[in-house]
């Protein structure tokens, strides 16, 4: 019997050959009507013999395209129009935006292939694509996805490649940012004072090789921003770089041109193999196994981050020499944002980098490399961001408004919502400086005209002085506005992301969240749902002479703790650089000393302590080195840290700890030994506490989050701990450990205030 089908299918299906899809299996199965993408996602009227129909519908269902991401399918039968053939219409505006976009991803194979063919005419064309690859995210400025709302719009297309482009059974049919050397972009060669020295395409990447070799710093322009590139084994080249960038510690990423280079120098395991050869092309961070590269890619640390090709020039620059390594990091001062403009990279940049390698079409989204890492072949975000933004989370629950989630001030991804959709930004990175924070307003408003949400509810950390909490207040006016902790963001990210809603056991280590008492928390075991917390255990308190002086100075920390456990300051081995006895009148007299508990905090001033670090360039960085000193050895000392219960309370002694480390370093055992020490003794008395509120409230699921996690040593300890005792245990595996999830938790605590009103 012949039936008219209207059927309206939402997710991401715009820019990955979702229509030519539909128009090949229209022809299959003998469809008549037609096809066409509009602002909702993509509309199909289709007439044929209900049989065909549903055969139809079933191939949807189960061969879509590879970078499509099917969220919704809905079917409507409606009067027979008799439509004669299949055709593809014009896109089309509708009242509601509600597709996606697809994230920038690898070039494909078929591409590859012809990149490298003399005989093909897009051969060494440095922007080839198709509907299976290529930039999506970074050039789009409004949907529906066509090339006018695109970066490629400058562009028109020649002959040859419209004609690809209007043919429904070629790969770059209706591929927007489909172009070749006649009619799209095109390559330059500057020096940093903005000379030009080539706009040949083979020239530039003979040359930019030749540079680098040379020992040269390169600003490379990417899919979502410039890279700093230089030669990875040249000493003098990478120091340099560190010089320039402002950079003492934080680790350089690598590219190199196959996975068997890789395999030379870094163990590669399965997963690990498998997320490098993926076509989201993260940074994943592998342990070193022989000495190939600059000892000042990651001084004092023995993993390094490292990615294979994903764009044209990449793959061409690396055809010239399958032993050249590069370090490819961000083309930024540190702790600025990425620069993905021209002009701007120029200024920014011109006093790192000595040449230039641009092209002439915009960026319009910025988005810096994910990085990932892998324990026992799971794999973890550090940093979400290309390739995997802006890929919807699909919740179970339809909010009833929109909603905007402005994340954290460190690591900072913020998030929209609206239906039953949480889109996660890109990693804008840490907000301190003005110009991030310009960027991070840009973004904003970016997401929000895209994806068409008009927010009704803001929501941001109770941290009274973040930026992201005056710009959630900026941005409300009179609308309404809701603060989440930032302990317990963490762990309702991770409960969405598994889908949980009863309470579970949540800890939360991190390294600052402002807590409800106005102290820094960051040593946290709540009991948590979707709604609400109670915090129930943990660290005792200690001070910060100097408050935020302290982070950076962690020589502070490490008296204050030695202070506060009744111990000689005379084990603060440096102690005769610095100004202990102002210090100490400050802790005595506790001005200008704001309490902290957490573990990141910790972990600071024991490395002080043991005299691995004593100020800190970056982030995390004395916490890293006292985690590289534990790997050195796996001989450690049982330490038991005594913990009370205070009322509803359980309060673990961070004075204890202090004093049992003390003893060990009396007994002369090796530093390494002590480091390790440290360690176990965290997991063994976090277990302990954990297994007393499995007692009281009876309670199995665990949830581990926050930007302490990213130690594997203390993830893995805890993770088997509690799977070995018969817990189950969730992880954030879509979002980062860190900051970087915060948003979405703060988005599902909004959305569950507003629904239970």
């Amino acid at each position: 019997m012949l039936k008219h089908f209207l059927i309206r299918i939402n997710g991401i299906v715009q820019g990955v050959g979702f229509r030519p899809f539909i128009y090949r299996l229209a022809f299959e199965h003998n469809i008549k009507g037609y096809v066409l993408n509009d602002t909702e996602g993509v509309t199909i009227e289709a007439e044929a013999e209900e049989e065909n129909l549903n055969k139809f519908v079933k191939a949807i269902k189960e061969e879509f395209p590879p970078l499509a991401i099917i969220q919704e399918i809905k079917i409507e039968e409606r009067p027979l129009q008799g439509y004669t053939r299949f055709w593809i219409e014009k896109s089309r505006k509708t009242d509601k935006k509600t597709t996606f976009l697809p994230p920038d991803t690898n070039l494909c194979k078929e591409c590859l292939k012809e990149l490298f063919d003399p005989n093909d005419r897009r051969y060494h064309y440095p922007f080839i694509v198709c509907t299976h690859c290529g930039p999506r995210f970074s050039i789009v400025k409004d949907i529906p996805y066509d090339r006018e709302n695109t970066s490629m719009a400058p562009f028109p297309m020649c002959s040859e490649c419209k004609k690809e482009y209007e043919d429904p059974f070629n790969r770059r049919f209706h591929t927007q940012p489909t172009a070749c050397p006649a009619c799209g972009p095109h390559l330059f060669l500057y020096k940093n004072d903005k000379t030009l020295i080539s706009e040949d395409t083979d020239e530039i990447v003979q040359k930019t090789y030749e540079l680098l070799k040379a020992g040269c710093i390169v600003a490379i322009k990417g899919v979502g921003g410039f890279h700093l590139a230089c030669d990875a084994t040249n000493d003098e080249a990478v120091f340099r770089l560190r010089e320039r960038k402002r950079r003492p510690f934080k680790p350089f990423a690598l590219m190199t041109g196959s996975i068997e280079k890789i395999e030379e120098f870094l163990y590669v395991s399965p997963k690990e193999k498998e997320l490098l050869l993926s076509k989201e092309r993260p940074i994943v961070i592998l342990k070193e196994k022989k000495k190939l590269v600059s000892r000042y890619i990651a001084p004092y640390l023995t993993y390094i981050g490292i990615m294979l090709p994903y764009t044209p020039f990449q793959y061409m620059l690396f055809s010239l020499d399958k032993d050249l390594i590069l370090v490819m990091t961000s083309g930024n001062l540190s702790d600025e944002p990425i620069c993905f403009k021209d002009e701007e990279a120029f200024e920014r940049l011109k006093d790192i980098a000595d040449y230039f390698v641009t092209y002439n079409r915009e960026i319009v989204a910025h988005s810096d490399d994910s990085v990932m890492f892998v324990l026992d072949e799971t794999p973890f975000f550090i940093r979400r961001s290309k390739g995997f933004v802006p890929a919807p989370f699909l919740m179970k629950k339809k909010t009833p408004v929109h909603l905007f989630a402005s994340g954290a001030d460190l690591k900072n991804s913020f998030a929209i919502a609206k239906d039953n959709i949480v889109i996660l930004s890109q990693y804008l990175g840490d907000l301190e400086s003005f110009i991030t924070q310009k960027v991070y307003k840009e973004a904003v408003a970016h997401f929000l005209k895209v994806f068409d949400v008009h927010p009704e509810v803001f929501i941001s950390d109770m941290h009274p002085n973040y930026f992201t909490t005056y710009l959630a207040d900026e941005l409300a006016e009179d609308k309404r506005r809701l603060k989440v902790q930032h302990h317990h963001a963490h762990i309702v990210s991770v409960m969405a992301e598994h889908n949980l809603k009863e309470p579970v056991i949540g800890i939360a280590f991190d390294g600052t969240g402002f807590g409800i008492d106005r102290k820094i928390w960051g040593s946290e075991f709540l009991i948590a749902d979707r709604k609400g917390f109670k915090r129930v255990a943990h660290f005792s308190y200690f001070m910060l002479p100097g408050g935020e002086k302290a982070i950076k100075e962690v020589w502070r920390i490490g008296l204050s703790l030695l202070y506060q456990a009744g111990i000689s300051l005379d084990y603060l081995l440096l102690k005769e650089k610095y100004p202990v006895d102002i210090i100490l009148q400050m802790l005595q007299k506790r001005l200008n000393s704001p309490e902290a508990c957490s573990i990141g905090r910790i972990f600071d001033g024991v490395s002080a302590i043991l005299g691995i670090a004593e100020v800190i360039s970056t982030e995390a960085e004395a916490a890293q080195k006292l985690e590289e000193e534990s790997l050195k050895t796996q001989k450690f000392q049982k330490i038991e840290v005594p913990f009370e219960e205070k009322g509803e309370e359980i309060i673990i002694s961070t004075e204890e700890l202090i004093k049992k480390l003390i003893e060990l370093k009396d007994k002369d055992v090796p530093t390494s030994e002590i480091a390790l020490s440290f360690h176990q003794a965290l997991i063994e008395v976090s277990f302990k506490v954990v297994e007393r509120l499995k007692e009281i409230y009876g309670i199995k699921k665990v949830i581990l989050s926050g930007g302490a996690f990213q130690n594997r040593v203390l993830l893995k300890g805890l993770w088997e701990k509690f799977k070995k005792a018969g817990f189950e245990v969730f992880l954030p595996q879509k979002v980062p450990l860190n900051d970087g999830g915060i948003a979405l938790g703060q988005i599902i605590v909004g959305q569950e205030k507003i629904s239970n009103e």
